[in-house]
């Protein structure tokens, strides 16, 4: 069976970090999508970069996620975090025990809405101070249950190697990062 990630788009998200889960999991062979929570498939990214989202967040409240995945930016988590829908997948997908992924500021979501109360994670290093419910671990890569971190668009590419060997094994994960030439 296929594994399915989504990459929840908001307002002001950090591109790499959105659009390299992306990439990495479709070439990994992951039905991924993006959904748009804004009322326009068309986001702009915190620098302005317009992408098109593959649908709404009201178009797959329903569906079932084996990842669904918070790209950072701060005014991208800043919408994330106040809209009702996403926090309502987040809730679902942890009582489910599917995998949460968030990067850079997104992980402040989960500790804001007491989604990684006492869990451990990681976040952009000036994010630290805002988690107050979670333990925060400075490195790359944190996961802690079904709860999985990371750092900033500098581990983007990492993250998403790391996550797509979650989902579907190291097998293929080496076969992606090779074909990619990603080398640690």
């Amino acid at each position: 069976m296929t594994k399915r990630a989504l990459i929840l788009l908001a307002q002001g998200f950090e591109e790499i970090e959105a659009i390299t889960p992306l990439d990495v999991f479709r070439r990994g062979g992951i039905d991924a999508i993006s959904a748009s929570i804004t009322p326009d498939k068309t986001v702009p990214s915190a620098r302005n970069i317009k992408i098109i989202a593959d649908k709404f967040i009201d178009e797959i409240m329903e569906e079932k996620f084996d990842l669904i995945y918070l790209p950072g930016g701060l005014d991208g988590t800043e919408n994330l975090s106040k809209d009702a829908r996403v926090i309502e997948l987040l809730k679902k997908q942890l009582e489910e025990k599917r995998i949460v992924a968030a990067i850079c500021a997104a992980p402040t979501i989960l500790d804001k809405h007491g989604l990684s109360k006492n869990k451990k994670l990681t976040c952009y290093p000036s994010c630290k101070d805002w988690i107050k419910k979670s333990i925060v671990i400075d490195e790359n890569i944190v996961y802690d249950d079904y709860i999985y971190t990371s750092q900033g668009p500098g581990t983007a590419f990492e993250f998403s190697l790391f996550l797509l060997g979650v989902l579907i094994g190291e097998d293929k994960k080496e076969e992606i990062s090779k074909a990619m030439l990603f080398k640690r």
